[in-house]
């Protein structure tokens, strides 16, 4: 693979997207497509299904089942992205910087901080970019509620609730149900990955005050976990992240000394990429007024209750600052120490937390 700070400045960035379910379908190849500063040169899959839908969405690339077969074959890769499961991502992001190709890692990106150090050491020798994908940075409330708080809407926060939830009572034969936590499987690594890098960016360091983590159906990993942090800040953030959640709660509840802000349901991006719409569309990130979230704060006459317009959701501003990064060393998107803030905070939530089963049988007879 050719040197990325030459190469990257005369061609589009060639890029390889390993893993083509869900995520390098919907959340990576639609803005590597886009994005005239990439390339989709080569995808990997072994799922013969996916492989089909690879070449529908990216005629042009190559295909191919194994990661061994796409660093045999590509020689002047710019990027690769892992879309892969997090038990790969060690040994994959580590041979793909070592080849001169700068690197994506999916979240969660790995299970330990001794393996972000590993996959750190192994960036810094190759002089490549690594960059973790966090987009949730981008959601359309998430960016209304920085607006918020950098207008000092709220007044001094001192709570901070945040909610990821679904409604999925079968347990599946995939990593995100099947793979320990020690591995980078379960919930808490799966969607808390979101929810503690946003409760970070958002008011600061952190230390974990409890964990609960919960495997509620039968044959699955943990499925209905809370995870409450203190911030250096004063702040304290309680963040749930479930499967089994049959009626949702809000998104995020935020209190202050001045008021408070309230938003239900998650950000629209992610459903309208499924639905085929692209990053290019008018549509694109935009929150109808249904979803517009709830400022309660004081007014000349007292409390006063608003409906907050959603700032425009933006996934690929990520793309626009890994661009920026390849070709001229700018910032990366995510740092790699907020990734690894991360890491840290899930390892000893779920390394420390007593892991409970309760009610799974029930439960799957009630979804029958």
């Amino acid at each position: 693979m050719t040197s990325i700070d030459a190469a990257a400045t005369r061609h589009p960035i060639r890029t390889a997207i390993v893993g083509y379910g869900l995520s390098g379908k919907v959340f990576h190849g639609p803005f590597v497509k886009a994005d005239d500063d990439f390339e989709v040169s080569a995808i990997v899959t072994s799922d013969s299904a996916r492989r089909a839908d690879a070449l529908v969405d990216h005629p042009q690339a190559r295909v191919y089942s194994t990661f061994d077969q796409l660093l045999d074959t590509e020689t002047d890769l710019d990027l690769v992205i892992l879309s892969s499961p997090p038990d790969t991502h060690v040994d994959f992001a580590a041979r793909a910087l070592s080849r001169g190709a700068a690197v994506i890692v999916d979240k969660p990106f790995v299970a330990t901080v001794d393996q972000a150090r590993t996959l750190e050491q192994a960036a810094a020798a190759a002089g490549r970019p690594l960059m973790v994908f966090h987009n949730r940075r981008w959601d359309g409330d998430f960016l209304t509620l920085q607006r918020l708080l950098a207008e000092g809407m709220l007044g001094e926060v001192f709570a901070f609730e945040s909610a990821f939830e679904h409604w999925a009572p079968v347990a599946t034969s995939g990593w995100k149900d099947q793979l320990p936590a020690s591995d980078g499987g379960g919930v808490a690594y799966d969607l808390g990955s979101h929810l503690i890098d946003q409760a970070l960016v958002l008011f600061g360091p952190a230390e974990v005050r409890s964990a609960s983590v919960r495997s509620v159906r039968h044959g699955g990993n943990d499925d209905h976990t809370r995870i409450d942090l203190r911030h250096e800040s004063g702040v304290e953030s309680s963040l749930l992240m479930s499967r089994v959640s049959r009626g949702l709660g809000p998104r995020f509840r935020v209190l202050g000394t001045k008021g408070s802000f309230t938003s239900a349901g998650l950000d629209g991006q992610e459903p309208a990429l499924v639905a085929g719409v692209t990053p290019s569309d008018p549509s694109y990130g935009v929150t109808p007024e249904s979803g517009y979230g709830t400022l309660e704060a004081e007014g000349p006459d007292g409390m006063t209750t608003l409906r907050v317009p959603m700032e425009r959701g933006d996934y690929p501003e990520f793309y626009r600052r890994a661009a920026r990064a390849i070709r001229e060393g700018g910032a990366e998107p995510v740092s790699l120490e907020d990734a690894i803030a991360v890491v840290r905070l899930l390892e000893v939530s779920t390394s420390s937390a007593e892991t409970r089963a309760s009610g799974a049988h029930a439960l799957r007879n009630r979804s029958a």
